[in-house]
């Protein structure tokens, strides 16, 4: 009976330790994508529009210009933010996501790093396939060297090894394509893995990475080892959140803006 009475003491010592006070170090990671861009409305325009090219808005394709929309998306981002309280900011390089979340900085007076890690590439659920080819060419700091505008300068810092873009394969249609990109991002998503892990690993801290659609659902399908077959799109300026649990896994919490509860 002694022993009985023994087991059921530590049984309820762990469940509070464990279950309801979650004494355990609980890494959250944001991810927000970038407000709308004239690219991301080309192909309905190309579809739906009975307006001559030649009289398109100048915004229609250029992904340095935020559609209406976007515009509308922008304002209401330091609104969703600052619901949260971020430990440290990352951004994509890229002039869109950059000036996503740069009105929320501005606001607070935070500063973030650019993560070329984080700039779009295409990346499919093969991304967590263990028959992808090993990439030959360069890749990680390949690409062409980051240039951050001077009004920029005080709200963003370049990482020693990070001032160059990466380098991804050329883009194509077959499955050897497909491979080959998703390879590529693996390598490039796992630089990003490797570095919260070193830098937060094992805390409590929460973080915000800003980036892209297709790189944003791959680095969510890394740190989660789910192919994510159910989930849509992240849409523009969609955020979701993955929260580290007792074992080390993270757990999606969060899905273009929409809790999930208790859903894994």
């Amino acid at each position: 009976m002694k022993i009985i009475s023994i087991f059921r003491v530590l049984l309820v010592l762990t469940i509070i330790m464990f279950g309801t006070n979650k004494s355990y170090a609980q890494l959250k990671i944001y991810y927000i994508r970038h407000v709308e861009g004239g690219h991301n409305v080309k192909k309905n325009w190309e579809k739906h529009s009975e307006i001559p090219k030649d009289q398109w808005p100048a915004y229609v394709g250029d992904p340095n210009i935020f559609t209406p929309m976007g515009k509308g998306q922008l304002v209401r981002v330091p609104i969703k933010l600052k619901k949260y309280q971020f430990d440290f900011i990352a951004s994509s390089p890229i002039w869109r996501t950059r000036n996503t979340i740069l009105p929320y900085m501005k606001e607070v007076g935070t500063k973030g790093e650019v993560w070329p890690e984080l700039a779009e590439q295409r990346a499919s659920a093969l991304i967590l396939s263990a028959d992808l080819p090993v990439p030959i060419d360069p890749i990680l700091g390949a690409g062409r060297l980051i240039e951050l505008p001077p009004e920029e300068l005080p709200y963003f810092s370049l990482r020693e090894d990070g001032k160059n873009q990466f380098k991804a394969p050329k883009v194509g249609t077959t499955r050897e394509h497909d491979e080959r990109s998703s390879a590529a991002a693996r390598l490039v998503i796992q630089k990003v893995l490797d570095m919260i892990q070193d830098r937060f690993g094992g805390t409590d801290k929460t973080i915000l990475l800003a980036g892209h659609g297709s790189s944003g659902k791959a680095v969510l399908r890394m740190l989660t080892k789910d192919p994510l077959l159910d989930l849509p799109a992240i849409s523009n300026t969609g955020i979701w959140m993955v929260e580290e649990q007792p074992n080390g896994e993270f757990k999606l919490m969060i899905y273009n803006d929409v809790p999930l509860g208790n859903k894994n």
